[in-house]
């Protein structure tokens, strides 16, 4: 009897010692002190080595200091420990993702997405790696599947949309960007692919304000955005403007990407010869 209770006294004391180390992981992950928050996983789970949570900790503070064959690994115990977990399946998919295994990917973030169907980076996670595998089309059907069941999801629209516009399919991608618009009215990364799938379509003047709204929402970037616009200028006849805004293009560019810079030039200088 004593030996028993002297065995349940140390298994409580090494439980109490996992919990207490991965709080304080915890604390330090939130704090940015990667490095620090690893020695401490690495404690708790070497105290409860069946700590499904303290596995997973581990592998998203490996993800955070760039080591994804490592965070895999730690995934994969989780798994392993919590078979129905869907959160370790999405990590690990989004691991591989990283590390550009991207079959592997579609596997896990499958899985992912069945076990936590209204956790939306699984669905987005999934996308993307479809869009990388070049399967553009079970892309959108990925995104389409998920917006049934997470309606109205700014990010899964905005995705969408880019999918659609890779095919072409440029009004109905103008339309997943304009309902992301609605429900995410001020993020730029949004507005920038309605402008760009405006310009696709070539509705040029409809583009326009949308393209300085990205802009303006970016706090002025990347530079590309202004060569777009300036071409949009272009296009609907206001040569001022088009002048004006691959001017700014230049400036913007002429340091970093003297090539792209010349080749605005070059557009100039032939808009002010008409």
């Amino acid at each position: 009897m004593l030996g028993c209770a002297l065995w349940l006294t140390a298994s409580v004391s090494m439980a109490d010692a996992a919990d207490a180390h991965y709080q304080l992981a915890k604390t330090l992950r939130a704090q940015g002190q990667y490095e620090e928050a690893l020695a401490e996983i690495d404690l708790a789970v070497a105290a409860r080595p069946t700590y499904a949570q303290g596995h997973l900790a581990r592998g998203s503070i490996l993800r955070r200091l760039g080591r994804f064959e490592a965070a895999l690994s730690a995934f994969k115990r989780a798994i392993e420990l919590q078979p129905k977990e869907g959160r370790a399946y999405g990590l690990a998919g989004a691991a591989l993702l990283r590390l550009d295994r991207l079959a592997e990917a579609v596997k896990y973030l499958k899985k992912a997405t069945e076990l936590e169907p209204k956790h939306t980076n699984h669905w987005l996670n999934l996308g993307v790696a479809y869009r990388k595998s070049k399967n553009n089309d079970a892309a959108i059907a990925t995104y389409q599947k998920a917006l049934k069941v997470v309606p109205n999801d700014p990010q899964l629209l905005n995705n969408l949309g880019v999918a659609l516009r890779k095919a072409r399919r440029y009004d109905a991608a103008i339309e997943a960007h304009e309902q992301a618009s609605k429900a995410a009215p001020y993020d730029p990364d949004i507005s920038r692919n309605l402008a760009i799938s405006l310009r696709g379509a070539k509705r040029y003047k409809t583009a326009i304000p949308i393209y300085i709204q990205a802009i303006e929402l970016g706090d002025g970037g990347p530079a590309d955005l202004l060569f777009d616009l300036a071409s949009c200028y272009e296009k609907v006849g206001n040569t001022k403007m088009a002048i004006a805004t691959f001017e700014r293009y230049i400036q913007a560019t002429e340091k970093s990407e003297p090539e792209a810079a010349q080749r605005a030039q070059r557009a100039v200088d032939n808009l002010k010869q008409r």
